[in-house]
């Protein structure tokens, strides 16, 4: 595998720049302005006894607010990313004088950057950056990525390695936690030297700074947990470890202020109904409420709007519960193995992006005897097939593998990205990539409905179990699937698998256009053209055999 040959330090000293010629003092569009400041007072613990915030006025006059984040020391820091060009002006105020009644201004100029993701302004189920490029969402996932285990080999040599691999292989996004489950620092130290007294460790940070940095100068959105519920395995650093809520909520605080200028969106929490569990007299509700809260503080502390999320438990599968909310950002961001074409379809009413954040880790075998113990997990046709049905809905997704998701934790071995197992998924993944990015995919829409066929009396994709000698019985997706997206009259795409059919499509066929078919073959990512019958009501098809293909059908301009 190639991996990237620009040095990581010279890759952190390019992330954030942009095509210009203008001096050094100036801002690029959506790069970074980050000032130090001082504070002058003596503190026992300038984390929670210090409180400094910066407002920053457009060019056009409006303002933003954002908490400035205590660095070490006496070193404090500003971090914004401006979207406009022009003069922008900004000033300081706080409780300590040092930090207080700074001011100044910077000049933003014109960039090729594009700005983070938010829901499509004209297809809100869908992704684009912020200057209006559509963003097709493909996650990997790297839960330990700003983590270090000398037990696994991971460092921050290995997860820059895995970060140029998979944006080799086409991920534009990395999910990770911030504070670990399994309780990692990295080469910084601990998180907090003491979280239940508030002791941040700046050199923690510092090195996730680094890492952060890398991730997006290789064109990859992080999205990042910013910490995990208390599930009762004696996480480390799971949010009930933080002694009140205002400490909670000063966190959130803390991490908007230092990571909500880079390329990121949030995830309020990991697995968040753990608290339920291991709160005695709480709620499900009273939980729920809790994590509003600290979105809330997260969300009013981000002047970038960065998206924001939260992350389930299986047993729930969903987050809907949390649309409606100020900041929930995503119709769902699902941890779901069943029904995956419709958990997806049930999730689009929020009109807002659905994300399948964790439905597969390829070959995981978590207790190392031999047999793969993850749904949709344990063969290269049913990892492909869960996320050929997942995109089908109109949704998103983040994969992952069992020898990386993790750090190397969870698997056996330490972390391994060159696994030859995972080959054939790094591969395949890729063609379900460039399958949709060559159309206008966020125009078309789910419209199962309109596909059929003479054996329709059979379910279309109901799950099965798989078992194979001493495996317990795994979800895996269902033999048989008719799923069609379509943007009416113009572009209609069927995936379908096992029955070569004939398949019926009910649309209305124009004599005064044609058509141009292919057969998308997701196993190769090879095409061919392909022939099918229309007339008036519809179009008949017929695939090669009981695989999986997709089948484009596109109208061509007279």
């Amino acid at each position: 595998m190639n991996r990237n040959s620009i040095p990581f330090v010279a890759l952190l000293l390019i992330a954030g720049t942009a095509t210009t010629s203008a001096s050094a003092a100036d801002v690029p569009r959506f790069g970074l302005f980050e000032r130090q400041f001082e504070h002058s007072g003596t503190y026992a613990n300038p984390y929670t006894d210090v409180e400094a915030t910066a407002v920053l006025e457009a060019p056009g006059g409006s303002t933003r607010t954002i908490p400035l984040f205590w660095d070490g020391g006496r070193t404090w820091r500003l971090r914004f990313s401006p979207d406009c060009e022009g003069t922008w002006k900004w000033r300081t105020a706080s409780t300590d004088s040092g930090l207080n009644g700074e001011s100044g201004t910077f000049t933003v100029v014109p960039s090729d950057l594009k700005g983070s993701i938010r829901p499509m302004r004209a297809a809100p189920h869908h992704f684009e950056r912020q200057d209006g490029t559509p963003f097709w969402f493909l996650g990997d996932t790297a839960w330990a990525l700003y983590t270090d285990s000398v037990e696994e080999k991971h460092n921050r040599s290995a997860a820059v390695e895995y970060v140029d691999a998979r944006a080799e292989q086409g991920s534009n996004v990395l999910h990770s936690m911030l504070l670990s489950e399994a309780g990692w620092g990295n080469e910084g130290g601990p998180p907090f030297d003491d979280i239940a007294a508030e002791r941040l460790n700046p050199g923690y940070w510092q090195e996730v700074d680094l890492r952060l940095r890398h991730v997006n100068s290789r064109g990859i959105v992080a999205g990042l947990a910013i910490a995990w519920g208390d599930k009762g395995r004696k996480e480390r650093y799971a949010w009930k470890r933080l002694p009140t809520m205002e400490a909670r909520l000063r966190y959130a605080r803390y991490i908007a202020a230092r990571y909500s200028a880079f390329d990121v969106y949030f995830l309020v929490s990991g697995e968040w109904h753990g608290e339920v569990k291991t709160t005695p007299g709480a709620t499900e509700e009273s939980i729920k409420r809790q994590f509003i809260e600290i979105g809330n503080a997260l969300h009013e502390s981000d002047p970038h709007g960065r998206m924001i999320g939260i992350h389930p438990m299986t047993a729930h599968g969903s987050v809907r519960e949390f649309v409606g909310t100020p900041w929930m950002s995503f119709g769902d961001y699902q941890q779901n193995y069943r029904d995956l074409h419709g958990r997806i379809l049930a999730s689009r009413g929020g009109d807002l992006p659905v994300v399948n954040s964790e439905y597969a880790y390829f070959l995981r075998d978590q207790n190392g005897d031999g047999l793969v113990d993850k749904d949709n997990s344990f063969n290269l046709d049913g990892i492909r097939r869960a996320s050929w049905d997942i995109a089908m809905a109109g949704g998103y997704l983040v994969t992952g593998f069992g020898t990386t998701y993790f750090g190397g934790n969870r698997d056996p071995g330490p972390f391994n990205l060159e696994a030859e197992k995972n080959d054939p998924w790094e591969e395949q993944i890729q063609h379900l990539r460039t399958f949709f990015t060559s159309l206008e995919w966020w125009k078309l829409e789910p419209h199962d409905e309109l596909l059929t066929g003479s054996f329709q009396r059979d379910a279309n994709g109901s799950d099965r179990a798989e078992r194979d000698g001493r495996r317990v019985s795994l979800i895996a997706p269902p033999k048989r699937t008719y799923w069609l997206l379509a943007d009416p009259g113009k572009t209609y795409v069927a995936y379908v698998r096992g029955n070569e059919g004939p398949y019926e499509m009910s649309w209305e066929v124009r004599k005064s256009h044609e058509w141009k078919v292919t057969l998308f073959d997701p196993r190769s990512g090879k095409t061919r053209p392909m022939k099918f019958q229309a007339d008036g009501d519809g179009a008949d098809f017929r695939v090669p055999d009981l695989q999986d293909w997709a089948v484009l059908i596109k109208r061509t301009e007279n």
